[in-house]
């Protein structure tokens, strides 16, 4: 589909275990794609549950329905761990990842991701970021059906808007 409509509800709070400050947020998310479908509709709904410490987040996601149009993939899972550092320099934030999508019943469609860029708030709700994102995907899992593989290396640049 040439449209994704992601839709989701959450808590997230912070608590103090040992003087220590954390953050937690637990969630459901929907990826919505609009339209027919003769195969397995793409459509995912995961529950997720994160927690935090300083710069540093790891959030567990679990699908409860099948994963992007992976028939029999229910209960496929991603572990994202993000830090977000404060670099002190021009006023940047280093922004690091690493992801783990594992899907069920298709191991040779469970791959690895990473990120590193870097965040400079600009005011008034902006921020600038950079960044460059690759995968270990598998090009025979990940190739569309117009030749195009999905999980090759990437940049990009943003301008973003906080409300």
């Amino acid at each position: 589909a040439p449209v994704e409509m992601d839709f989701y509800g959450g808590f997230k709070n912070t608590f103090k275990l040992a003087e220590q400050e954390f953050n937690y947020d637990l969630g459901v998310l929907e990826y919505y794609y609009p339209g027919g479908y003769t195969a397995t509709r793409p459509y995912t709904t995961e529950l997720y549950a994160g927690i935090g410490w300083g710069p540093v987040f790891l959030k567990y996601s679990h699908a409860v329905t099948n994963l992007f149009g992976f028939a029999d993939s229910k209960n496929s899972y991603y572990v994202d761990l993000t830090a977000n550092v404060p670099l002190n320099v021009w006023g940047l934030t280093l922004n690091a990842h690493v992801g783990y999508q594992g899907v069920q019943h298709f191991s040779d469609a469970s791959y690895t991701d990473w990120k590193v860029g870097l965040t400079k708030g600009l005011g008034n709700g902006f921020a600038l970021a950079v960044a460059y994102i690759d995968t270990n995907a598998s090009k025979a899992a990940y190739t569309n059906t117009r030749g195009r593989y999905l999980g090759k290396a990437t940049a990009f640049a943003s301008i973003t808007k906080t409300f």
